[in-house]
């Protein structure tokens, strides 16, 4: 297995990217098929080249090539097989040759369906997919390639490069380092990338026998999952992008775009809802703080394109069904692929200090060029289209559904701004530090996040539930009121009820009237539905249920998804305002008590496990009500590389509530003490069973509409007119 052949197999995918993009364009704007039929060839030719560079590299991590510098920093002899397959998004090379690959999935797979109604948009869709394409693989072939060897040079330096020494590949590379260092930024980033090329003459190769292992954050089941969910919602996004950008640029701006890309669309938002759900399990099972959401800059830069494209798939129905919105969508789109490269940017430049990001790398200046790029021309060609972008209707009332989708807007775009300003506040502050005197960087934490978040939040769950009562066009108070009724008296007896068993956090109080309204409305939206089908069809109950979900899945999948968030916020709500918890430094057959529970230090052992790190395991007894419940092992665990890792242990309960228990330190001599930190995190468990009916519910909204597909047929079968009709 020659690591070289991965360097060329990157370069040609790149080559036959940046091919794709240059002929798309060409034959774009000469009307050449012959031309963007080829560049649409080479789109897809670049799925075989990157899938067989990812297999190649995947068998030299499995294999340990360690003279390969990317396997040498994220695996080693120790590692299990599965973690050394998924090592491949332990670093940045080999994440890079992920998201390549990836984003090849998805734009070789929107080219072999047929577009025949888009034909007209398909070169300049071409065109943009294979420019996004080309630029991750510029990065991976020249600044990030994980296929780079050790090399010790004559005056004894280890360096990485990705052929053996070469007098040309070594003179092209220092000629070009000696510019760099002269020259402005942006060429000593490129002769960074070339110099990698070849070492200088007379270097000879290296093979260490082990490598330094994977990061210990990512040694988790949830990582094997959490980053290929991640990175497909965000190379998904470039499939409705490209088809905006070429509807602009064609000048062809009805709603045929938005409904060939509706399901793509779909299946990357689900793709980034999951990679959201499953990075808070991540955080809540390995980071051991108590918590699942940290408003980490890394996780705030993929929660932003998520606000905007849920607006993007919440408003794109009015345009469909009332002709209107088409500036707003044509933005929304535009700007969830660039807060999309621009969360790529944070997490691999460094810029913004993270548990989730990469090392910092000479790759930043790159993708700030990049990102500029896209925004200009996305800008240019909004403002040469935004006369055309004319609705066919306007509102014709305040109160109807279209305000209520309006308004859902505009909240999700205040919730963007709102984080995107304290993400971004340290960058904000540190460049306002040298103009503005007594200014200093910094930044806001978790509690100005909420402060700020909270009441939007709020207002978009109340949202969920008024909107489906109110009528498209123009609606009325009374009829309204009349809707609302039962829902609200409901919602005001379970409030009153949850007052009287003891619940007087208000804002707790407020939360949960919130949720229960939408809850309640929701549910009557079903059982409206369901009973109507038993009257007309003669159907039982349940298999109305289930054919409401065949004949229309893209509603009342959505009243699916707005379940899942309804009971994920009861569990966001109940341990933020109820979590409890306490820390104790205690000897054997001590206890410490929390709430209803009791936790007894028993023992602690310290081990080396197989892969060679040094584990420290306490055992602690639980009680609740007097009586022994089970035994938890928290732990912590040191790597050789002087990384620890600190594993809590977790007791559920059939109400969905976790005793969370970890271990924070222990005397290391005669083991006589050992401190523990003790949470009650109320309601967690409906986080991510929310979590799990969100996920649910998107995949029933991206599944084929019966209605649709029988549309399509009827269409098929209609006999040709006769001449002269």
């Amino acid at each position: 297995m020659s690591p070289e052949l991965g360097v060329v197999l990157v370069l040609l995918a790149f080559g036959t990217a940046l091919y794709a993009s240059i002929a798309g364009l060409i034959g774009a704007r000469t009307d050449n098929d012959a031309l963007v039929e080829s560049a649409r060839n080479a789109l897809v030719l670049t799925w075989p080249l990157l899938a067989t560079a990812s297999l190649l590299l995947i068998m030299l991590l499995v294999n340990g090539a360690y003279n390969v510098q990317f396997v040498w920093s994220v695996s080693d002899r120790s590692m299990p097989t599965f973690l050394k397959v998924t090592a491949m998004w332990g670093g940045q090379e080999g994440s890079l040759l992920f998201w390549s690959l990836l984003m090849s999935t998805f734009t070789a797979g929107s080219m072999l369906r047929s577009w025949q109604r888009e034909r007209h948009l398909m070169g300049h869709v071409i065109a943009v997919m294979g420019a996004t394409l080309a630029f991750f693989l510029l990065l991976t072939a020249f600044w990030e390639n994980p296929f780079a060897r050790f090399w010790q040079t004559p005056e004894g330096d280890v360096i990485a490069a990705l052929f053996g020494p070469s007098a040309l590949l070594a003179g092209i590379a220092h000629s070009i380092a000696r510019l760099g260092e002269t020259g402005p930024g942006l060429l000593g980033v490129v002769a960074e990338g070339v110099v990698a090329l070849a070492p200088p003459r007379g270097s000879f190769a290296l093979n260490p026998t082990d490598g330094q292992g994977l990061n210990p954050l990512l040694r988790h089941l949830g990582m094997i999952i959490h980053p290929p969910m991640l990175y497909l919602g965000f190379v998904g996004f470039v499939v409705p992008f490209a088809f905006g950008i070429a509807a602009l640029a064609k000048g062809e701006l009805s709603d045929s775009w938005i409904r060939a890309t509706r399901r793509w669309t779909l299946v990357a938002w689900l793709f980034l809802s999951l990679g959201l759900i499953l990075g808070g399990r991540w955080a809540y099972d390995v980071l051991g703080w108590g918590g699942y959401w940290g408003w980490d800059p890394v996780e705030n830069a993929a929660f932003l394109p998520w606000l905007t494209g849920t607006a993007f798939l919440h408003s794109v129905m009015i345009q469909e069904k009332r002709g209107m919105l088409r500036r707003w969508n044509m933005v929304l789109i535009l700007l969830t692929y660039l807060l999309v490269i621009i969360g790529t940017f944070l997490t691999r430049s460094g810029l913004l200090s993270s548990v989730h990001s990469f090392a910092q790398s000479a790759i930043g200046p790159l993708f700030f060029v990049f990102t500029a790029g896209a925004a200009i021309v996305s800008v240019r060609l909004l403002i040469l289209r935004w006369d055309d972008l004319v609705n066919d209707n306007q509102l014709d009332s305040l109160l109807s559904r279209e305000t209520m989708f309006l308004l859902n807007n505009f909240l999700f775009l205040s919730l963007t701004v709102s984080i995107a300003i304290g993400t971004f506040w340290p960058l904000i502050t540190e460049g306002l530090a040298g103009i503005v005197p007594g200014v200093e960087r910094a930044s806001v934490g978790p509690a100005w996040y909420e402060a700020v978040t909270w009441p939007q939040f709020l207002a978009l769950i109340v949202l969920m539930g008024v909107a489906p009562l109110v009528a498209w066009k123009r609606a009325s108070i009374a009829r309204l009121g009349r809707a609302i009724l039962y829902p609200a008296g409901i919602t005001l007896a379970l409030t009153a009820l949850l007052f009287t068993v003891g619940v007087r956090e208000p804002l707790a109080l407020v939360g949960y009237a919130a949720v229960l309204l939408t809850l309640t409305v929701t549910l009557f939206e079903y059982h409206r539905s369901a009973a109507a089908r038993v009257r007309a069809h003669d159907e039982s109950y349940a298999k109305a249920l289930v054919m409401l979900f065949q004949r229309n899945p893209r509603r009342y999948g959505g009243y699916l998804v707005h379940l899942g968030v309804l009971v994920m916020g009861i569990g966001i709500i109940s341990n933020g305002a109820f979590q409890q918890e306490t820390q104790q430094t205690i000897g054997p057959n001590q206890t410490i008590t929390l709430g209803a529970y009791t936790v007894e230090y028993r023992s602690l052992e310290t081990f080396v496990a197989t892969d060679g790190r040094s584990v420290a395991q306490a055992n602690v007894l639980v009680y609740r009500g007097g009586r022994a419940v089970t035994e938890l092992t928290p732990r912590i665990d040191a790597y050789q590389s002087g990384e620890t890792m600190t594993i809590p242990d977790t007791l559920g309960t059939l109400r969905g509530d976790d005793l969370y228990v970890r271990l924070i330190a222990w005397e290391p001599v005669s083991l006589s003490t050992a401190t523990f930190k003790v949470y009650i995190n109320p309601l967690i468990r409906w986080v991510w069973a929310g979590g799990a009916i969100f996920m649910i519910g998107i995949t029933a909204a991206a599944w084929p509409d019966l209605r649709e597909e029988e549309r399509v047929l009827t269409r098929r079968a209609a006999p040709l007119p006769a001449a002269g009709d």
